[in-house]
């Protein structure tokens, strides 16, 4: 019989890391985050033993695992992300190519159009 920390930590280092693998990269609708949220809790549920007719209130979930929600983990790894493009060298191929020059382009719904 494992423990309920071991199981919050197994979901921590394993299931959490597996599914926002690349999610730095991710564009999230609202619906993702809602599957996301949806798949977190239920997954926190099972560790937790709670009963399919007995519905635990999500904040109590979320107390048990001192971390925040996967949507703001993903978001918070995001702006992670954001901030190694910023320090870059603009010479990096990586800054070069996944931030366009502000002076040629407005970015308008995801779509880059040309100033000229």
């Amino acid at each position: 019989m494992t423990s309920k920390n071991t199981k919050i930590l197994m979901y921590e280092v394993l299931v959490r890391p597996s599914l926002t693998y690349a999610s730095k990269t991710w564009t999230l609708s609202k619906t993702n985050e809602r599957r996301l949220s949806l798949f977190e809790r239920k997954v926190l549920r099972c560790i937790s033993g709670a009963k399919l007719g007995k519905k635990d209130k999500n904040c109590e979930l979320y107390e048990a695992l001192n971390e925040p929600n996967i949507v703001n983990y993903i978001k918070v790894n995001r702006l992670a992300w954001a901030g190694h493009l910023m320090h870059m060298n603009n010479d990096r191929f990586l800054k070069k190519y996944s931030t366009p020059n502000r002076t040629e382009y407005i970015i308008y719904e995801g779509i880059n159009i040309p100033l000229k």
